[in-house]
């Protein structure tokens, strides 16, 4: 047999030799949890907890499923259906005119006809036939809009445009009768309503022009009426007139200044005249006009006031031909009164050539002067009167033209929209009926399919749910790295297994297992861990190896047997002892009998070389468990085995001990502490993360030489791994 030697080095004597750290390397995490305080989700994660569980899950779920699709076909019954089909435009139909209407977004509004159709007011309208309240579906329902409401299904399976009204019942011309109605009361209450929304907002829009135009035709005949009074519509003809009225005052002011001008002459004539002892009475008219204004002809047509009279004819007559020119109304209020100035001018020259007084008798000078001083007066303030009232008419049209500006836009506009409204007045409304509902000739099973699939599909998916949620919170050691990661404990060493392999893990393609060359896998994989035990170890002194784990069925055993295996493969002599005394396996294994074993020595019926049993490994014996009893127990509890285990030491190099789990019994806890070396086996998607933290603390708690942990299964597919080096190994020997 070929055997390696172990590597010699350099160990301090004594116990202290024994003291190492089972944490990993470059580990600082004293719990062993995550830094990040908490397990993240991941795809990977389901995903591996789903091919751990996925077997027993189908195998539940599919017999589930199906019996679940069975009770759905027989329990929901098949169901007559009748429906009618609605098109709904994508667009407000127009004939020529876009409107504000036709900007509604196309989902919203066909949402909003679907709450329509199932609105209170429609189905209580449809419920108002006679026929429909009493036919044989609704006759028995208390409360049939209620019933109709969560009976009636509106949906668009057809097409996005197309609304389908459907009932489903027992009774086929019931459920055309009902669908019939409904449909009828939407048009009537919903869509045909609108039309008649439209029709009102049309006549609000007419009465809206109407006041609008009455305002108007209003202002339009007041501006028409100040301009008959102005004599021109146009405000800058009326400013002409203003200016021509200003001018006039002008002249007569001008005039006025000149009257006073010879009324004070006269008076400073009188004033002489008076000085010089003369009486005024006896002096004629031409004797006075003469002391004012020496040098002056006798004669009227040469006198100054008689030319001054001339002048202002002229001047009027001037006037009036301009005004004749500029306007064709001959009875113009301002022509008008510039004829009768020239009336009275014509009158007043007469006067001065010869009037008299009514009693004949001449009158002066001053007279006629203080006359026509107020007649200049009079037509001062009157044309004064004038342009005040042109100014004040003038700023009044003004004013209704502005405010008749805005009335003929808004009139404009809302002639405009009445067109256009009434136009599309005729255009075909956006929702038509495209099918009435007619009465079903056989039932439909198509909702009784979907429903059972629904159904299987449901169970069958909560069950594998629920199966890889299970097995997801249970936080099984997936990896070597979750050994190292999540526990913090140094992985010793791993074992392959024969029972996955292939894609996934999931058997898929893993072909048919060679157990000749599993057998030599994992005796390569001991050697690996056998090695790295004896760089732990005195190799001068024996020592005592004791492999436990969290719970049951995590390859303990195994790694008990292919362990003392590979130690006795050295030349050394290795006892294999199973202390598992509650469910002893270990013989099984090796091949020896189950009794007598430790129960009988412990009780003093037998001694170790008594119990001892050969096995075909040369240098390894085995000592069974024996049929225990709860003396057994006690006497193992009251020394913890340290008599057994130093009396093995004197007779073997190496004392593997098998033990139950850490976590079920008090007893691997007890022989521990006697141990030189403890290991922690643990199994691939098997263990559990927090169970073997448990351990791992347990076991520290007690200051138990923790020396690692060795992971059962960690490499399904050993035939691809080994093949090449085994070849390799065949020739050689």
């Amino acid at each position: 047999m070929h055997t390696q030697a172990p590597e010699q080095r350099v160990v301090p004597s004594g116990a202290e030799s024994l003291k190492f750290s089972s944490r990993p390397a470059g580990s600082s995490n004293s719990g062993g949890r995550p830094l990040s305080g908490g397990r993240e989700i991941t795809a990977i994660g389901i995903l591996t907890a789903f091919r751990r569980r996925w077997i027993p899950a189908l195998t539940l779920g599919i017999p589930a499923a199906l019996l679940v699709m069975a009770l759905i076909w027989e329990m929901i019954p098949a169901a007559y259906e009748s429906y009618a089909l609605l098109k709904i435009q994508q667009f407000e139909q127009v004939l020529n005119f876009e409107t504000k209407e036709r900007q509604s977004e196309f989902l919203t509004y066909r949402d909003t006809q679907k709450a329509l159709l199932k609105s209170r007011g429609v189905l209580t309208a449809a419920l108002r036939n006679p026929e429909v309240s009493e036919c044989r579906t609704l006759k028995k329902v208390e409360f049939p809009v209620d019933w109709l409401a969560r009976e009636i299904y509106i949906g668009e399976e057809v097409s996005p445009e197309f609304l389908r009204v459907s009932l489903e019942g027992e009774y086929p011309a019931d459920l055309a009768l009902i669908v019939n109605a409904v449909k009828d009361s939407y048009l009537n209450e919903v869509v045909y309503s609108e039309r008649n929304e439209r029709i009102e907002r049309l006549k609000q829009l007419e009465l809206s022009f109407e006041e609008v135009d009455k305002r108007v035709r209003t202002a339009q005949h007041n501006i028409d009426q100040l301009a008959e009074k102005l004599g021109s519509g146009d405000p800058k003809v009326a400013a002409t007139t203003q200016a021509i009225i200003q001018n006039q005052i002008l002249d007569l002011q001008k005039d006025l200044r000149e009257i006073n001008a010879q009324i004070r002459g006269e008076e400073a004539a009188r004033q002489i005249m008076k000085e010089n002892g003369i009486a005024p009475g006896t002096l004629n008219l031409d004797g006075i006009l003469g002391l004012a204004n020496p040098g002056a002809s006798s004669t009227t047509g040469s006198s100054p006031f008689g030319m001054t009279l001339q002048q202002q004819l002229m001047a009027v007559r001037t006037r009036i031909s301009q005004f004749e020119a500029q306007t064709r109304n001959t009875n113009h209020p301002d022509l008008l009164d510039l004829k009768q100035q020239e009336q009275q001018l014509v009158k007043m020259i007469s006067g001065v050539s010869g009037e008299k007084s009514p009693a004949g008798i001449p009158l002066s000078r001053i007279d006629v002067l203080m006359r026509e001083r107020e007649k200049i007066q009079q037509e001062i303030d009157e044309q004064t009167d004038r342009l005040q009232d042109i100014g004040q008419k003038i700023v009044q049209m003004e004013q209704e033209q502005r405010e008749i500006e805005q009335d003929i836009k808004l009139r404009d506009d809302l002639s405009l929209q009445l067109k256009q409204r009434r136009v599309e007045m005729h255009a075909p409304e956006r929702i038509s009926v495209a099918q009435a509902a007619h009465v079903p000739e056989k039932r439909e099973i198509k909702k009784k399919t979907q429903m059972s699939f629904l159904g299987g599909l449901a169970v069958l998916g909560s069950i594998i749910c629920g199966f890889t949620l299970f097995e997801w919170f249970s936080h099984r050691v997936g990896a070597t790295t979750d050994i190292s990661g999540e526990v913090g404990l140094r992985l010793v060493g791993t074992i392959p297994s024969p029972d996955r392999g292939g894609l996934l893990g999931l058997g898929v393609f893993a072909g048919k297992v060679d157990y000749d060359e599993w057998n030599r896998a994992v005796t390569e994989s001991m050697d690996v861990v056998r090695t790295f035990l004896m760089r732990h170890i005195d190799p001068s002194r024996p020592a005592s190896i004791l492999i436990t784990s969290a719970s049951a069925n995590e390859g303990k055993t195994t790694v008990s047997c292919q362990l003392a295996a590979s130690l006795a493969r050295t030349g050394k002599r290795v006892a294999l002892v199973d202390c598992d005394l509650r469910r002893p396996s270990a013989h099984e294994m090796i091949g020896g009998q189950v009794s007598p074993g430790i129960s009988e020595y412990l009780r003093g019926e037998f001694t170790l070389d008594q119990i001892a049993q050969k096995t075909a490994a040369p240098g390894l014996a085995f000592f069974s468990a024996g049929m225990v009893d709860q003396s057994v127990l006690q006497k193992l509890s009251a020394d913890g085995g340290r008599s057994i285990i130093s009396e093995l030491k004197g007779q073997f190099d190496f004392v593997v001990i098998d033990t139950s789990p850490l976590l079920f019994v008090a007893e691997p806890s007890i022989v521990a502490q006697n141990s030189d070396i403890v290991l922690l086996a643990t199994r691939k998607d098997y263990s559990r993360v927090p169970y073997v933290m448990q351990a791992r603390d347990s076991l520290r708690s007690l200051q138990v030489p923790l020396l690692g942990a060795i992971m059962v299964g960690a490499d399904s597919d050993f035939q691809r791994q080994t093949y090449g080096y085994q070849q390799d190994v065949m020739r050689l020997s």
